[in-house]
C-alpha cells in the first residue's frame, strides 16, 4: 500500500500529516510526494519521514498532478492524501485496507459529515436511485483507490475539479463499489470558495451519466437565497452558486 501526497509550500501542515501517518497501526510500504514548486522545505519533510519526492514543473491541476504521481507508484492500493489532511484515528489505514480486500471495492474515503443519505457501500443501483448530491461520494483528500482500476481509467484531465467524483461514478457504472468510512480526521486548509465550480461539475456529471441531482430545486433554492439574502445569512452565496450552475448547465 502506498501513499501519494501532493503539496506546494506545505511546511506548516505536513508535520502533522506525516506524524499521523507514522502513528498508523498499519504502515504504508511507500510514501510519495509530488512537489508543485515548493520553496519552504516541504520536500525535506517528506524525505525525513522516509518518503520519496518527484517534481511537477507545470501549472497545478488536480487530475494531472495525481495522474503524474500515480505513474510513479507500483502498489495496487494507493491512499491519495492532501497535504492538509491529518488522519487522527491510528486505525484508519487498517480499516481502509480491510475494505479494499474485497475485489469489488474500487475506492474508499473518509466521510466529510454524518449525512446518512448514502450508504457506506455505494453501488450503481443506489446512485441511480438516489441521484447526485453536492457532496462527493469519494474524495481525493483522504481516499484510497485500486491502482489497477486507475490504470484502466485515469483521472479525467479535462476537469478542473471533481475529478474524484467523476472517477468514482465511472467505477460504479462498471459494477464496482465505493465505500465510505467514519474515521476521525482534521482538514487544515482554508481556500477560496469553490461552491459554484463544484455545483457546475455536479450538474454536468448528472447530465453525462443520466442521473438526477438531489437538491432543493430551482424554486426552493430561489426562496432560500432570497430569505438568506434578507437575513444576511452566509448560506446565500451557496444557493446563488447552485442556481447559477444549474442555469449554465441546463
Amino acid at each position: 500500500m502506498g501513499v501519494l501526497i501532493r503539496f506546494s509550500n506545505s511546511a506548516k501542515t505536513l508535520p502533522d500529516v506525516l506524524a499521523a501517518l507514522q502513528a498508523q497501526t498499519l504502515q504504508p510500504d511507500v510514501i510519495l510526494g509530488v512537489d508543485s514548486g515548493s520553496s519552504d522545505g516541504s520536500e525535506t519533510l517528506i524525505r525525513k519521514a522516509g518518503g520519496q519526492v518527484v517534481s511537477w514543473h507545470h501549472r497545478y491541476e488536480h487530475s494531472k498532478v495525481l495522474n503524474f504521481g500515480l505513474k510513479h507508484l507500483q502498489t495496487d492500493l494507493v491512499l491519495v492524501l492532501s497535504s492538509h489532511t491529518v488522519l487522527e484515528d491510528p486505525a484508519t489505514l487498517t480499516r481502509m485496507v480491510e475494505v479494499m480486500h474485497h475485489a469489488s471495492s474500487a475506492c474508499v474515503s473518509l466521510k466529510w459529515d454524518d449525512d446518512p443519505f448514502y450508504s457506506d457501500a455505494i453501488g450503481w443501483p443506489e446512485l441511480h436511485t438516489k441521484g447526485l448530491k453536492f457532496g462527493s461520494i469519494y474524495s481525493n483528500s483522504m481516499g484510497m483507490i485500486r491502482r489497477s482500476l486507475w490504470e484502466h481509467t485515469p483521472f479525467d484531465e479535462s476537469l478542473s475539479t471533481a475529478e474524484d467524483y467523476a472517477w468514482a461514478i465511472t467505477q460504479l457504472k462498471s459494477g464496482y463499489i465505493c465505500h465510505r468510512l467514519n474515521c476521525t480526521f482534521s482538514y487544515q486548509r482554508s481556500s477560496t470558495n469553490r461552491d459554484f465550480e463544484f455545483a457546475q461539475m455536479v450538474f454536468s456529471l448528472s447530465k453525462l451519466n443520466r442521473l438526477k441531482v438531489t437538491w432543493l430545486g430551482v424554486k426552493d433554492s430561489l426562496k432560500a437565497w432570497l430569505r438568506d439574502l434578507y437575513l444576511r445569512h452566509s448560506a446565500k452565496s451557496l444557493h446563488r452558486s447552485r442556481l447559477a450552475a444549474w442555469y449554465l448547465t441546463r
